[in-house]
């Protein structure tokens, strides 16, 4: 575990206006011969840059079978965690088969303002195909921490008045639990420091034995421990109340913050130079395994959104939201690591 306090940064975020033609990202090319009837014409590999176990990891499993079913191959699920996402991305990014492709998160694209000597550009080496699916996010407490400090704005005040602050249960220094938090801190004010740890079961772990007393995480991620009083939601990340937590303030709500709001999203990507034919087939094969019994089946277990998206589109979401990170960076004088 490494420990990581929060420096001090002033609050900056940008609006993105401008926004060059999306699919410049990388440049789609279709290679001579190229045919996207005929892929895949072997087992398809979806890798992970978490762990296994993780949302990211039950939601391509929910999806393998399904698409299997469309493209007559096997579909394997792979888990490659570490350094805060880079091992996974790296990985697709170096495949040459054809056949390889990334559920990702941003936590893979920051890497390219977080990480110091990266091998790769993951927003020119990657082909966005198709967003699947925003979360919702919570930042939330223990119960033994509740009892002190019962809403954020109890728990800004209690982290300031112990001796030590409080303890942030996190993945990762560029992890997007921990910049997200890092981000909205500037507006927040707690006083704290992060410990992080090896994947978000770990996470949850150190919330409920109260090694850690504030996190930010999906709540279908503690689902059963918010149900039994265990884990404690103190504010929605979002500007409006989430449908199945509408106990649950916003962040406006709950302390008045007016700063940028952070969003969880995982969607398909694959290595630059696959064919535009084989991207547009995947993102049209993504559409035909979401029908609407199947998106509300994984609403419903990711507390979350699915999307309606396409590769220009996912593409064009993707610089939108880098140009207000890289902003909100330069303004925090983030220093890669």
């Amino acid at each position: 575990m490494k420990n990581h306090a929060f420096a001090p940064a002033r609050r900056s975020w940008m609006r993105t206006a401008g926004i060059m033609a999306a699919m410049a990202w990388g440049g789609l090319t279709l290679a001579p011969g190229a045919s996207a009837q005929a892929w895949p014409t072997r087992p398809v590999r979806i890798v992970i840059a978490s762990s296994a176990g993780s949302t990211g990891d039950l939601l391509a499993r929910m999806l393998a079978p399904r698409l299997e079913s469309i493209w007559k191959q096997p579909v394997i699920v792979e888990a490659k965690p570490g350094a805060s996402g880079i091992v996974g991305t790296e990985y697709v990014i170096n495949a040459q088969d054809g056949h390889t492709l990334l559920l990702g998160t941003q936590t893979a694209l920051m890497s390219k303002y977080t990480q110091k000597n990266l091998r790769f550009d993951p927003l020119t080496d990657l082909l966005p195909i198709a967003k699947v699916i925003n979360y919702q996010m919570v930042i939330a407490t223990n119960a033994p921490t509740a009892k002190r400090a019962g809403t954020l704005a109890e728990l800004v005040a209690l982290s300031k008045s112990t001796q030590n602050g409080l303890f942030f249960a996190g993945n990762g220094l560029t992890s997007i639990f921990n910049l997200s938090m890092a981000i909205m801190n500037q507006g927040l004010g707690l006083r704290m420091a992060a410990v992080d740890f090896p994947s978000v079961s770990a996470m949850n772990l150190a919330l409920l034995r109260d090694d850690a007393q504030v996190m930010v995480n999906t709540p279908s991620s503690v689902k059963g421990q918010i149900e039994n009083g265990t884990v404690v939601p103190l504010a929605a990340v979002s500007t409006e109340r989430y449908a199945n937590l509408p106990q649950v303030l916003t962040l406006k709500e709950a302390t008045g913050y007016s700063g940028y709001v952070p969003l969880l999203w995982a969607g398909f990507f694959a290595p630059k130079g696959t064919p535009a034919s084989v991207v547009q087939k995947i993102d049209q094969d993504l559409r035909a395994v979401l029908d609407d019994k199947f998106r509300k089946q994984i609403e419903s277990t990711f507390t979350g959104t699915t999307v309606s998206s396409s590769p220009p589109a996912f593409a064009k979401e993707i610089q939108a939201e880098t140009a207000v990170w890289r902003d909100i960076f330069k303004a925090m004088d983030f220093k890669p690591e």
